[in-house]
């Protein structure tokens, strides 16, 4: 049994409802059912998630039809067959969609909800329910303009169901570097 990552949400989650149950349902479903959810961890009282993590033996995975190969590895790491340090040289490698402002000139700028960078894994991956402004960067010309930042960052990429990863801006921009002086 392959136990779900726990994400910066799930915490936060987890924070606000000590001494119970955090279930983790599979964002490739479109809503929560009893077999949606793949899971469920102890939350402990101090809505710390512990260890002890019970499979949902009603849970169905739900396939989706992948735009790219980030996409396609997210969900692998996601389910447990591939491992999260592959994400980076994914990120780098993939074209991404990013919010833009109109104001200003696309793709010198970055979107950003305090600390953090919104990134989409492709089109249909974007929220339709944001603003419809976009832009589209390479990863590696991401990671050039997270370096040029004065401050840390997390990439927050977002794949097609809600699937979504945390990359350190710092683990993006070492993984540029590491691109750089192997070629």
């Amino acid at each position: 049994m392959v136990k779900p990552l726990i994400t910066r949400e799930m915490r936060e989650r987890a924070r606000r409802v000590p001494n119970s149950w955090l279930h983790v349902v599979d964002p490739a479903h479109d809503g929560v059912s009893t077999e949606a959810v793949v899971g469920r961890y102890l939350v402990d009282e101090r809505g710390e998630i512990t260890d002890q993590y019970v499979p949902n033996s009603r849970y169905q995975a739900r396939e989706i039809t992948f735009e790219n190969d980030l996409e396609s590895l997210m969900y692998l790491v996601h389910r447990g067959y591939a491992d999260k340090a592959e994400l980076v040289d994914a990120v780098l490698a993939a074209e991404l969609v990013l919010p833009a402002d109109p104001a200003r000139e696309p793709r010198k700028h970055l979107v950003m909800r305090g600390d953090v960078v919104d990134v989409f894994a492709s089109e249909r991956a974007r929220p339709r329910d944001w603003p419809p402004h976009w832009h589209w960067f390479r990863g590696v010309e991401l990671a050039v303009v997270v370096d040029a930042l004065e401050s840390p960052v997390t990439v927050l990429v977002t794949a097609q169901g809600g699937v979504q990863f945390e990359v350190p801006g710092d683990l993006l921009v070492d993984g540029l570097r590491s691109v750089i002086t192997m070629g």
